[in-house]
């Protein structure tokens, strides 16, 4: 079981979402507690971003990193606008 930690960044996009996403997301992101890699929607990012894993909730993408009992959300966006 992981503690999630939500980066200041992440907030602050969060904030920007509508509904129903922003429920949506929410719940998802409670999910991650239980982290495993056989999660849905989940996938290690490759390249610069190698480290970094993303969950895909409808048209927005949560970019998270694993440690070591910590789940932390970096980003939060619409399909299209990261990376």
């Amino acid at each position: 079981m992981y503690q999630l930690r939500i980066q200041d960044r992440a907030v602050k996009s969060f904030k920007k979402i509508s509904e129903p996403y922003k429920t949506l997301i929410k719940r998802k992101m409670e999910l991650l507690k239980d982290f495993s890699n056989n999660l849905p929607n989940i996938k290690a990012l490759q390249g610069e971003y190698r480290k970094l894993y993303r969950l895909r909730v409808g048209d927005y993408r949560v970019i998270f990193d694993v440690k070591e009992k910590e789940i932390v959300v970096v980003d939060i966006f619409a399909r299209g606008k990261g990376y």
